[in-house]
């Protein structure tokens, strides 16, 4: 069963729905999530990946997704992206500015200014992250994958986002890019999101890491 706008209020008011700050307005059965600081906003820095990788006798922009370590890899790789005037033609994602740039093909993660899940203790609900229409339709391709927010988990949510249009895509601080609809669960799961190991949960940076 989805919420609709009355439920998501109520959920909220009572703490069986996270989320922070509380949101101006609901929409009909969904709440808007905007983007954090432009500070915040992270791309893989392939030149230094490739430059490791050669050293190590790999393929320059070969990394292994299933076996990494995504938080020690993030920490080494993910970095702010470069300032237009001090970029190179083949950066496809450039700050200017307030905001950030990302061109044709360009893929950026930047997390939610929102902290939204389920308490720990006693969950009764799952949210699903979806990006928006009017945005999509510019080739905006917002969290490419993993979109429920399990129940028990909670942080700021790591937006993992590419430009599959024509166009650059100009992204401010505050803007509404993604939304999330909350469905209640049938009971609260056995384990907990710390047996399940969960490598994100209370995550503050898209890094993983916790506050």
């Amino acid at each position: 069963m989805y919420l609709s706008d009355g439920d998501l209020q109520a959920a909220i008011e009572s703490g069986r729905l996270i989320v922070k700050p509380p949101p101006a307005t609901i929409g009909p059965t969904s709440i808007d999530l905007h983007l954090d600081s432009v500070d915040q906003a992270r791309i893989w820095d392939i030149r230094k990946l490739a430059g490791d990788n050669i050293e190590r006798g790999l393929h320059e922009l070969q990394m292994n997704i299933a076996r990494m370590n995504y938080g020690k890899m993030s920490r080494k790789y993910l970095v702010p992206p470069p300032h237009e005037k001090d970029s190179q033609d083949t950066d496809m994602v450039v700050r200017r500015d307030d905001c950030v740039v990302v061109r044709p093909g360009g893929f950026i993660l930047w997390q939610t200014k929102e902290i939204v899940g389920t308490p720990e203790d006693n969950p009764r609900f799952i949210c699903f992250i979806d990006g928006k229409s009017t945005r999509a339709r510019t080739g905006l391709v917002v969290h490419l994958t993993a979109p429920t927010i399990h129940a028990g988990w909670s942080g700021n949510v790591t937006l993992e986002m590419t430009n599959c249009g024509p166009l650059h895509l100009v992204l401010h601080e505050d803007d509404a890019v993604a939304q999330i609809t909350v469905a209640q669960i049938t009971n609260p799961p056995k384990l907990d999101v710390g047996q399940h190991e969960s490598a994100t949960h209370g995550q503050s940076d898209v890094t993983g890491a916790q506050a």
